[in-house]
C-alpha cells in the first residue's frame, strides 16, 4: 500500500520537479543568452565608437596636412638689411614694446596683379607682376589696438637694390612704389618698405587674384554698400545703390575698379579696400564661419590655397595664432588710414611720402598711438585727389 499510494505521487511530484528543473535551466541559458548578447553588443558598440575615433582623428590629421601643405613660403629676410635689422627688433631705431608674452608685430599685406595661370584672365596683359595693393597692419603688443595703413602704388621712392628672379642684383633707383614688387617679389617690397619707414618687417601676406577671388567665394560673399548705383564697362561691375552681398569676382572689381566709381583715384580706391577689409572682419565674426567646421574648412582651404607667407607664418598653427592675435584687437580701435602723401612735382600723375608719413612710422615703431594730425591730414587727403 505505501508503495501503491506513494508511488505515483512520488513519479508526479519528480515530474513536476523535472519540469521545474528545466524550466529553470532554459531560463538560466536565456539568461546567459542575453547577457552575452548584452556584451557583445557593448563590446561592439565600443568597436565602433573606437573606430570612428580613429576615423574623426584620421579625418582631422588629413583635413590639417592638406591645409598645411597648401601654403607656400617666401623668405623675406634675405633682402633684409638695412643696418643688419634682424626680424622683430623693432628696426634700427628704439626697440618695439612688449607686453607679457606678446610683442609688437608689423604684418604687409601685398595684392600683387601677377598674370600668372588663371589670373591671366584679369588685367592687362603685361608679364610680371606687381604690388596692386599694398597694406601695413601694425599690431599692439596689448593687442588692444591695430593700424592698418595703405601705401600708395605711385608713389615715388627709392627702391634699393634687390636680388632679382635670375639671382642677380637690380640697381637702387627713384622709382613708383609697386615697382619693387616686379623687380624682387615680396622680399624686395619688404626691403623696400623697411628703407622708407626705419620699421622691421616681421610678416608678409601676399594673395593674387584668382586667391582673393576664391576666398570671398568659399566665406559666401562680403556686404558692401554703394551711395550710388555704378555700372562700370571696364572692371564689369554692376551693383544696384544700397547694400549688395558680392562673390568674388564681384568683389575683384570692387576693390580694383578705379573709373566709374568714386572719384577714379588709387587714393579713393584704397579707401574703398579698407572698406572691404573690414566688411571681410565683419563676415568672418557674424555668420557663422568660425563656428561651422564645414564652412571653416572651406574657408581655410581657399585662403591657405591662395597666401604666400613668410617662413614665420608658413604653417597652419602659425597662422592660428596670428588670428587669435587680431581676433582680441576690439574691432572699433583697429584704425584705417593711408600713409601721409603729396603730389609729385616732376609728374602730376604721382605721389611722395610727405613729412608727416614718417610720424606715422615712429608711432608704429614705438607701438604708440597714430598722432591726431597724422590721422587729420590722411582723412583730408582722402577728399583730395586731384593737385
Amino acid at each position: 500500500m505505501d508503495d501503491q499510494t506513494s508511488g505515483p505521487a512520488a513519479r508526479g511530484s519528480g515530474a513536476q520537479g523535472s519540469r521545474r528543473s528545466h524550466r529553470s535551466r532554459r531560463h538560466a541559458g536565456a539568461a546567459d543568452r542575453g547577457f552575452m548578447t548584452r556584451r557583445r553588443v557593448v563590446a561592439i558598440s565600443a568597436s565602433s565608437l573606437s573606430v570612428l575615433a580613429i576615423a574623426g582623428a584620421v579625418g582631422l590629421w588629413t583635413a590639417y596636412n592638406n591645409l598645411n601643405s597648401n601654403i607656400k613660403t617666401v623668405d623675406i629676410h634675405t633682402e633684409s638689411g638695412i643696418g643688419g635689422v634682424a626680424p622683430g627688433s623693432g628696426g634700427s631705431g628704439e626697440a618695439q614694446s612688449s607686453s607679457g608674452d606678446h610683442k609688437a608685430m608689423n604684418v604687409l599685406l601685398i595684392g600683387s596683379d601677377s598674370r600668372d595661370g588663371n589670373n591671366g584672365q584679369y588685367g592687362d596683359k603685361n608679364s610680371g607682376a606687381r604690388s596692386d595693393t599694398t597694406m601695413l597692419l601694425h599690431v599692439a603688443a596689448d593687442r588692444k589696438s591695430a593700424t592698418v595703413a595703405s601705401i600708395p602704388r605711385d608713389t615715388m621712392v627709392q627702391v634699393p637694390s634687390c636680388t632679382m628672379p635670375n639671382g642677380s642684383a637690380s640697381t637702387a633707383q627713384l622709382a613708383m612704389f609697386n615697382s619693387a614688387y616686379s623687380t624682387g617679389g615680396a622680399a624686395c617690397t619688404v626691403k623696400t618698405v623697411e628703407t622708407i619707414s626705419d620699421l622691421t618687417i616681421d610678416h608678409v601676406l601676399v594673395v593674387d587674384f584668382t586667391g582673393f577671388k576664391n576666398i570671398v567665394d568659399a566665406m559666401g560673399g562680403v556686404p558692401v554698400t554703394l551711395d550710388k548705383a555704378v555700372n562700370d564697362p571696364d572692371s564689369h561691375l554692376n551693383l544696384p545703390a544700397g547694400t549688395t552681398v558680392v562673390n568674388g569676382e564681384q568683389a575683384l572689381a570692387f576693390v580694383r575698379a578705379r573709373h566709374n566709381l568714386g572719384d577714379g583715384s588709387d587714393i579713393g580706391r584704397m579707401s574703398r579696400q579698407q572698406q572691404f577689409l573690414n566688411a571681410a572682419l565683419d563676415t568672418l565674426n557674424t555668420n557663422g564661419i568660425l563656428d561651422d567646421p564645414k564652412k571653416l574648412y572651406k574657408v581655410l582651404d581657399a585662403a591657405t590655397k591662395a597666401l604666400t607667407t613668410d617662413p614665420g607664418l608658413g604653417s597652419l598653427n602659425a597662422l592660428a595664432d596670428f588670428a587669435t592675435d587680431l581676433k582680441q584687437v576690439p574691432r572699433q580701435d583697429i584704425t584705417y588710414l593711408t600713409v601721409p602723401w603729396q603730389w609729385y612735382q616732376p609728374d602730376p600723375n604721382r605721389v611722395q611720402l610727405a613729412p608727416k608719413a614718417q610720424e606715422l612710422f615712429d608711432a608704429m615703431r614705438l607701438d604708440s598711438a597714430v598722432p591726431a594730425d597724422v590721422l587729420a591730414l590722411s582723412a583730408k587727403q582722402g577728399e583730395q585727389t586731384t593737385p
